[in-house]
């Protein structure tokens, strides 16, 4: 059997919504305990209310504070019994195989440093979220999405090397194609970061890099893996997500504007879905902390249950295939 702490405090709509979503994500999987870290009273009624699930299944790991968005990294110290701090800890003694939070990022991330450490080798672990793409059944793991304002060329290139272990452990992929996020494709772009990480990516013969990548190409499945500080990643995957967002919005109000356009929305109905489906970011909610000593998950804190499954399935997948001691062989290999 696996088990996951999930801290089900933090998030924007309260424990009952995660404590649905690891319910549903259970009746899935028969090999699986999840461990829910917070409140007691509010995720037994939880429970209750939803139902359908065998008391084999989950435990409550009760704790009496939690960390909610507008806290501090400070309160990975102030607040010992947080339930985002007892999640760590749960992974720190390996009384769990992997944990989640919908909580507080800049605390998660002081508490995976302080409580897990790092793998050797490795001073800023990345947040490494998962793309969709337009090519069918191919994702792109895009990092570090905004864990650190500033990287080294070091910091890139183990990046790529662990998300390359991730991505043949996890997804599959037998030999992943790695870009560097830069602003043209000709090499020796980009300021000095680009330019001395591009060249540690193309001496390390272990990796298959294909050289620099356009933002323009984030979606298009073009790599397996897109390198970038944590910085501009942020901004990147900032920028793609408004430009959705509103996109969708404006097919929408244009669609709504006249009794044709209704009909020919009707028409295409299927493939709005089938577009829908495949870049629903709640199918992709969630980013595991790549470089972290331990499998720790940052789910989006306004996570819907979909969003919430999507992660669970996630860190399960990567407890699962033990992507943790890969990870760790691959940094030891000089």
């Amino acid at each position: 059997m696996y088990k996951i702490a999930f801290d089900v405090m933090g998030s924007d709509l309260g424990p009952k919504i995660a404590v649905q979503a690891a319910i549903k994500f259970l009746a899935t999987k028969k090999d699986l305990i999840i461990v829910f870290v917070g409140d007691k009273n509010q995720i037994e009624a939880a429970i209750n209310e939803t139902g359908n699930v065998s008391t084999t299944q989950y435990e409550i790991f009760p704790t009496t504070e939690f960390i909610d968005m507008h806290g501090s990294i400070l309160d990975v110290k102030r607040k010992k019994d947080a339930s985002l701090v007892r999640a760590l800890e749960l992974v720190q003694t390996k009384k769990v195989d992997g944990m989640l939070t919908g909580g507080h990022s800049g605390a998660f991330l002081a508490g995976s440093h302080f409580i897990l450490g790092e793998l050797d080798g490795i001073i800023r672990p990345g947040f490494m979220p998962t793309f969709p793409t337009m090519v069918k059944d191919r994702v792109t793991l895009f990092l570090d999405a905004g864990a650190n304002n500033d990287n080294t060329p070091e910091d890139l290139h183990n990046y790529a090397k662990l998300a390359s272990t991730y991505s043949k452990t996890v997804l599959g992929v037998k030999k992943p194609e790695i870009g560097l996020l830069n602003v043209g494709t000709e090499k020796g772009k980009g300021r000095e970061l680009q330019k001395l990480t591009e060249k540690l990516l193309d001496e390390d013969k272990h990796l298959n890099f294909k050289g620099n990548i356009e933002a323009r190409e984030m979606l298009t499945g073009t790599v397996d893996i897109m390198v970038t500080d944590g910085f501009t990643g942020n901004v990147a995957l900032k920028a793609m997500e408004g430009t959705s967002k509103i996109l969708l919005s404006a097919i929408k109000a244009n669609v709504m504007k006249s009794f044709m356009a209704k009909i020919g929305a009707l028409f295409m109905k299927n493939v709005f879905k089938e577009v829908k489906t495949t870049f629903d970011y709640k199918e992709h909610a969630g980013a595991i902390l790549i470089g972290a000593n331990g499998i720790v998950f940052k789910a989006h804190g306004s996570n819907d249950i979909q969003g919430f499954v999507s992660t669970l399935r996630m860190t399960y997948d990567a407890v699962q295939n033990d992507v943790l001691n890969k990870m760790k062989k691959e940094m030891a290999i000089k």
